[in-house]
């Protein structure tokens, strides 16, 4: 490293600077004195550092104080003391010292050696002769004089034109503003490949490479459309800083999800949230895990934001506990924040003993566990079918029928041409509309294990395209493979029987009634008493369709029978059974599917809901109601939100719980009795309402209750989200991708909307500060 100060070896604690130090080292403001009598002499720096320390100088400029008390000294036989109107009389040259108490020559003191005369007087040791003033005026002496000569040295020091140091400034000045344009570049093509979920890499990103990657194309695509970034990384001004580099382009996302992040912890400050986990397998058989924290911010909206995708080794209760712990000190989180927790119902997750839950209540009470209400209800499903033999077969012809007729691209073709004669003849008879998104294409949609709402699209391909199916069965019944054959001819004999279509539409009206719970509970913004609300809803809907709705479901099953010429079954007569047909039953038709089928089936789901929701009558859940705002509050009762808050220690003592008593008395009857509440259905438009009529700040109390009720957990659907967008950035193609890279590409990707918001400069600040760089001013 350069040496810029000389150090005497004798004296340690010398005023010079340490001759290690670059340039870069120096702290000006320290170095640079403004009182003369505490400055170092100018020959004591380096001589490369000479000038840019008189310049320092010459911008802050010479020590002229008015206003001080220049003290009374006896001088020659009388008191004399400074006179500051001199500082007029005699121009910017003249200097005072406050901790001297004398005189100095600020022109002298940059330019005049220690050889010259006058040296000691007005540069060193500084002069306090203020009883001979004409000592000044011979200080100035004549033209051609050193007083002169350093006064016609700083007027050139400051005609910063003639310098060469100057010139190049100039030119650095103008490769820092091509940086920053080049920066500026890569920042635009990284948030846009960024929010798009897109790869930054490329296979060969070599100069004659006709696919560089989407970074560097889309790079290059840019300086061709902008001049100004074209000329800024045309050659000669960017061979060595190009800003293209993969750790460029990963540092720039990383500064992009920590804006992201830091704008999520704004919102939350030091305020209570909740805690949303689950674990999943990428593309690399590495497991994830997602974090997602729920929580209210300072509108009284709902939020759940995605803060951070964690690799975890092993996924037992204490691995995902520790891993929780070192995120959460990276965001600078407590759980002592923490007011819920939403898991799946995994036994590491939800176990009572040292399950994930039970861990972190250890360290928190008023942590409550929600099991996901949107998994609940697909354990309501699977037990159906697992219960009922007869749905538990139409589900498995279900799922060969989609495999034979969807397996294969040429059945796939025949699907679409059916289709195609199939719509184009019903137009033609006047039976379809014609209109903008109404007959497009179709096909036979595949369900999911794990998604019954899938299930519920795939019966309802399944009933639009029947026909569709039927023929393409035929077909396939010619197919050379003996084993197709036989698929394709039992598939076909049982979906044209009465038995499957009654299923058929049995299963697809409890679907659909349970697939608008689905997407309510999917919701992001959804809180736990609405979807209390919906739960209920639901099974009263179930309920009535099992008192009310039997004749409906026979009518339907009657006429998609018709319309398919599949043969109908008297209800009186005497059910056969198909595979015992020489057994007589000894009940009809009608008891067979109206009592064996239609009833027990609904029975099982309704038992099924009551058995996996038992959460819902749970203390917490029940308290929670009240806060309900239908029917102008008709739910509201004080002593069950007491009861609600004393679940709550750490954030109602005795003294809350008292005054929350009196407020709660208030709040209702202003609520009440305010026409702005009264059309207001969950307690999520409830919390908005407080804030826009500023009755939170009237009733802190109250609305720091709801709070309590609004974070807590309903579905873990945001989690399963992140893990849905992990499979769009982290593919087969882009399976090597680092795991902080990949969880900063996610955030992005996730929090489209806090990204949007990042502006250029916010990022162009942390780049800077994530390490040296080459034009940083810090």
């Amino acid at each position: 490293m350069e040496r810029f100060f000389k150090r005497k070896a004798p004296e340690p604690d010398s005023a010079n600077i340490a001759s290690n130090l670059c340039l870069d080292d120096i702290n000006w403001e320290e170095e640079i004195k403004y009182d003369p009598g505490l400055r170092k002499q100018i020959d004591d720096y380096h001589p490369n550092l000479r000038e840019m320390v008189r310049r320092k100088y010459l911008e802050k400029g010479p020590c002229q104080p008015r206003t001080c008390s220049f003290p009374v000294t006896n001088i020659g036989g009388g008191p004399r003391r400074f006179i500051p109107d001199w500082f007029d009389e005699f121009g910017s040259w003249l200097e005072y010292s406050e901790s001297k108490d004398r005189a100095y020559c600020f022109s002298c003191f940059l330019f005049r050696g220690k050889k010259d005369g006058g040296y000691e007087a007005f540069v060193k040791n500084g002069w306090n002769g203020f009883h001979r003033k004409q000592r000044l005026r011979e200080h100035v002496g004549d033209v051609g004089r050193s007083h002169y000569l350093a006064m016609k040295k700083c007027d050139d020091l400051l005609q910063t034109r003639q310098h060469i140091n100057v010139a190049f400034r100039g030119v650095s000045e103008s490769a820092k503003r091509d940086y920053m344009i080049r920066l500026n570049g890569s920042i635009d093509v990284a948030r846009m490949l960024a929010k798009q979920g897109l790869p930054f890499r490329g296979h060969d990103e070599s100069k004659d490479s006709l696919n560089r990657g989407n970074f560097r194309e889309f790079r290059d695509f840019a300086a061709e459309q902008n001049p100004v970034l074209r000329k800024a990384t045309s050659k000669g001004k960017s061979e060595n800083s190009l800003l293209v580099s993969p750790e460029i382009q990963r540092d720039i996302v990383h500064c992009f999800a920590k804006e992201v992040l830091q704008a999520i912890l704004e919102e939350i400050r030091n305020d209570v949230f909740c805690l949303l986990v689950d674990e999943s397998r990428d593309v690399s058989w590495k497991e994830q895990m997602a974090v997602v924290l729920r929580y209210v911010d300072k509108c009284g909206i709902v939020k759940e934001r995605f803060v951070g995708l964690v690799h975890v080794s092993e996924t037992t209760s204490a691995h995902l506990k520790s891993s929780i712990d070192a995120l959460f000190a990276e965001l600078n989180l407590s759980l002592k924040q923490v007011r819920g927790q939403g898991y799946d119902g995994a036994s590491n997750m939800r176990g009572e003993f040292n399950g994930l839950q039970s861990l972190i209540m250890r360290e928190n009470s008023s942590a409550y566990y929600v099991h996901c209400f949107a998994h609940q209800l697909q354990l309501v499903l699977v037990a159906i079918v697992r219960k009922h033999k007869g749905v538990s077969d139409f589900f498995t012809k279900v799922s060969i029928l989609l495999n034979v007729v969807g397996g294969s691209a040429k059945r796939r073709e025949m699907i679409r041409d059916i289709n195609l004669k199939e719509m184009s003849k019903a137009l033609g008879c006047g039976q379809l509309q014609t209109g903008t998104g109404l007959n497009q294409e179709q096909s036979v949609q595949r369900p999911r294990d794990t998604r019954w709402s899938s299930h519920y699209k795939s019966l309802k391909s399944i009933v639009d395209m029947f026909s569709t199916i039927m023929k393409v069965l035929e077909i396939v019944e010619k197919d050379k493979d003996w084993k197709i054959r036989d698929q394709a001819s039992n598939l076909r004999e049982y979906f044209q029987s009465f038995d499957s279509i009654f299923y058929l539409h049995l299963m697809l009206t409890i679907l659909g009634i349970t697939n608008t719970l689905c997407l309510a509970l999917q919701r992001k913004d959804q809180d736990i008493v609405n979807a209390i609300n919906c739960v209920r809803a639901t099974r009263c809907q179930l309920d009535e369709l099992r008192r009310e709705k039997w004749e409906k479901l026979i009518d339907d099953v009657y006429e998609f029978c018709e319309k398919n010429d599949i043969a109908k079954l008297e209800m009186e007569d005497e059910y056969i059974d198909p595979k015992k047909r020489r057994h007589k039953s000894g009940i009809t038709n009608k008891h067979y599917y109206q009592v064996d089928c239609f009833n027990d089936i609904i029975d099982w789901v309704l038992q099924e809901l009551d058995s996996r929701f038992n959460e819902t009558s749970s203390q917490l859940l029940v308290c929670s109601a009240s806060f309900s705002p239908r029917d102008s509050f008709c739910d509201f009762n004080v002593d069950k939100l007491l009861s609600l808050a004393k679940l709550y220690p750490h954030d109602f003592d005795s003294g809350n719980l008292r005054d929350l008593s009196n407020e709660l008395g208030l709040y209702i009857f202003d609520v009440r009795n305010d026409d702005r509440f009264s059309n207001i259905q969950t307690i999520a438009e409830l919390s908005q309402k407080m804030v826009e009529t500023r009755k939170h700040d009237r009733y802190p109390l109250v609305y720091r209750l709801l709070k309590l009720v609004l974070v807590l957990p309903v579905a873990t659907a945001t989690v399963e989200r992140i893990f849905s967008g992990m499979k769009i950035v982290k593919t087969n193609l882009r399976n090597r991708i680092g795991d902080q890279f990949m969880s900063d590409c996610l955030i992005c990707y996730v929090e489209k909307e806090e990204m949007m918001k990042v502006t250029n400069e916010s990022v162009i600040r942390r780049f800077m500060k994530m390490q040296e760089r080459r034009f940083d001013d810090n």
